[in-house]
């Protein structure tokens, strides 16, 4: 754990290096200000980020046990104050090996308003400020001019330099000195710490620092008391939900730090096993063995109440007051909290799983009317109106290529989706969940229920005529232009679909009901068939340029740019490096030579904002790790291109991608 603390403050200084570089700069160009407050953006908030990884981990292996509250008998120590203090004197070595002086300057000492403030000295942790989050939230960047622009900057700049020194002194140099103190104003005493406390569940104000300190104070007794409206008691109850998802989230990125750390090679293997694991206990296993190994994971009583919370939260039994994150009147986790967290855990080990496979598992159904690519990434609404636009295509076609066979029924439409889709999509439901788990079950069928109200056919007409679009002219790539005339025809097949929504979102919310009532799912007895997961090969083995019958030359130029800038070996053979575009199964890899980011940067304005190949549909990244390889010789980690910011070399990938226009 130490190593990911340095690590992650060594990239985070890295960045901000570069961030003072423009800051203080006289002169910018506004391009480059917008890049670099998108980098500061990313850098604050971004939970993947170095600065919330470096964060997320001080508090996790070193500031933690230290939190010294009103209500715990004894002081619980994760590490020796020596060793923090080692810790805090590294850091310091770090920054100065990073960042000129007086960049970040530690803070040792403190001027307070008051004594009450001592107080929450030992509470506090470093944090950034909520205006400057609502802020950045409502942000425009693209908006702002170049002044705006520059003090917006600055502003994030600051608040950067602010945090990392607050989690040096308060999640690290308070654990082993006492900085020295000034008082502004007399001494104040405050006496009624529950009274504030339940004033803040009011105020719907508490913070998760101030409910882990009060963990053995029954909030909602005090608060029923208070005999309040309805209406309070919701709000209370909605900032109590967000809390508890907030230390979720929380402590999945605490459980997710341990998987970076492994090898590729045994990656794969631990996260089979701890799905494995967390299926097994959902599944009534309590054996000494299965829980010994879950609470390595996270700490917790009472095993056989987390599997029947489970099954409550399955069935929709909790109000929103049962999601205490601890028990009442106690210092651990309760079940609830217990069964949330692993029921979310699995289901990020399950999301993890598919970045680290090149080949996609398909479900195939015997229903040859809805077969899918990547079934478990569509939900039903985003299914049906995909089914709507081939039998669109198809029966346009029909009617243009074979018209002394086939004449175009204006009623055509509203037949067919009454009708034959309707029966199509009540089995498609059912063998859908069909192999699943009772939690897989909830999850598909309350989203796609969801989506039914975020997908209606009014805020998707617009959307449908380019699915239509894309559709017809599947697997060629043409632009898609929203004024077409051709576009009469999707509104037609549109009208007829909109008239039999209703049909297929109740269709879906009686099979919810049905299987919150018991007559679907693993609680009752029935045959089911399996079928095997099918593993089929890469589609695409390589990028397809779409001038690749005119524009062979411009290859040749972006070859010879992009060795001319040191981003791939100077040994590149040229056919070699057209192969890479060819659509194609490549021979030989290109070695690229500049770093990850560079390379993902190249791929993210060659493929989706220049649009110079033809639309992967998302394998990019597999296509990616085929035709470039490292320097060493090893492949590039798929998973990782996602998250690599701009580089500082963007100018010069910028430069030579012309060469192919």
């Amino acid at each position: 754990m130490k190593e990911i603390v340095f690590d992650s403050f060594k990239s985070t200084l890295q960045e901000v290096k570069i961030l003072n570089n423009v800051v203080v700069k006289e002169k910018n160009s506004k391009s480059e200000l917008e890049r670099s407050l998108k980098q500061a953006q990313d850098i604050l908030f971004s939970s993947y980020s170095n600065l919330s990884i470096f964060a997320e981990s001080v508090k996790s292996y070193i500031s933690v046990g230290y939190k010294i509250t009103p209500f715990d008998k004894k002081e619980k120590k994760q590490i020796s104050k020596i060793e923090a203090k080692i810790i805090y004197n590294k850091l310091l070595s770090i920054i100065n090996s990073v960042l000129d002086k007086n960049i970040i300057v530690p803070t040792e000492s403190l001027i307070l308003q008051s004594q009450v403030s001592l107080l929450g000295l030992a509470f506090i942790s470093a944090s950034i400020d909520e205006s400057l989050q609502k802020n950045n939230d409502d942000l425009n960047i693209s908006k702002l001019k170049s002044q705006e622009l520059s003090i917006t900057l600055n502003k994030y700049f600051t608040a950067i330099i602010s945090y990392i020194q607050d989690i040096l002194l308060y999640d690290v140099f308070l654990i082993f000195e006492k900085p020295e103190i000034t008082y502004l104003q007399e001494i104040v005493f405050t006496t009624d710490y529950k009274k504030e406390y339940i004033d803040k569940w009011l105020d719907c104000t508490v913070t998760f620092n101030e409910l882990r300190r009060n963990k053995r104070t029954d909030h909602w007794d005090e608060i029923y008391k208070l005999d309040l409206e309805l209406e309070e008691i919701e709000k209370i109850e909605n900032h109590q939900k967000k809390l508890f998802n907030e230390r979720i989230e929380f402590e999945i990125r605490s459980v997710f730090s341990d998987f970076d750390e492994l090898e590729e090679d045994v990656k794969k293997e631990a996260l089979n096993k701890e799905i494995k694991l967390i299926q097994d206990f959902f599944n009534s296993d309590t054996s000494k063995t299965v829980v010994k190994r879950l609470k390595n994971i996270i700490s917790f009583s009472k095993p056989k109440e987390v599997v029947i919370e489970y099954d409550n939260i399955l069935r929709d039994r909790l109000l929103l007051s049962d999601f205490n994150v601890y028990e009442v009147g106690k210092s651990n986790y309760s079940s609830v909290f217990i069964a949330s967290f692993f029921m979310r855990y699995l289901d990020k080990l399950k999301e993890y799983l598919d970045t680290l496979d090149d080949e996609v598992n398909t479900t195939t159904m015997t229903n040859n009317q809805f077969q899918y690519d990547n079934f478990k990434d569509l939900l039903l609404v985003e299914e049906l109106e995909k089914r709507v636009a081939i039998e669109a295509v198809e029966y346009k076609k029909n009617c243009d290529d074979y018209w002394e066979t086939y004449t175009f029924d204006p009623t055509y439409f509203d037949t067919f989706i009454s009708g034959e889709l309707y029966n199509v999509f009540l089995n498609a439901i059912y063998e859908r969940i069909n192999p699943l788990n009772d939690f897989e079950i909830n999850k598909y069928l309350t989203l796609s229920v969801n989506q039914f109200k975020t997908h209606t056919p009014t805020k998707r007409a617009e959307e449908f005529k380019r699915i239509y679009h894309d559709t017809y002219w599947y697997p060629n790539y043409m632009e898609y232009n929203p004024n077409q005339y051709e576009n009469k025809y999707p509104v037609h097949v549109w009208k007829h679909y909109t008239n039999h929504f209703h049909l297929f979102k109740e269709a879906s919310e009686n099979a919810l009901q049905d299987f919150k009532n018991g007559l679907i799912g693993s609680n009752r007895k029935q045959e089911v068939i399996g079928r095997p997961k099918v593993k089929t090969k890469l589609k695409h083995q390589s990028f397809t340029y779409i001038n690749n019958l005119t524009g062979q030359s411009n290859l040749t130029g972006l070859k010879d740019s992009l060795i001319r800038k040191k981003l791939i070996a100077s040994d590149t053979d040229l056919k070699d490096f057209r192969k890479v575009f060819s659509g194609e199964a490549i021979e030989k890899p290109i070695v690229w030579t500049g770093n990850i980011s560079e390379l993902s940067y190249f791929i993210k304005q060659l493929h989706n904002v220049l649009k110079l190949v033809t639309n992967l549909k998302q394998k990019q990244w597999a296509v990616t790790t085929i035709c470039f390889i490292q320097e060493n010789g090893k492949p590039f980690e798929r998973s990782k291109f996602r998250t690599q910011k701009v580089p500082a070399t963007s100018k010069n990938i910028d430069s030579a991608l012309k060469t192919l226009k």
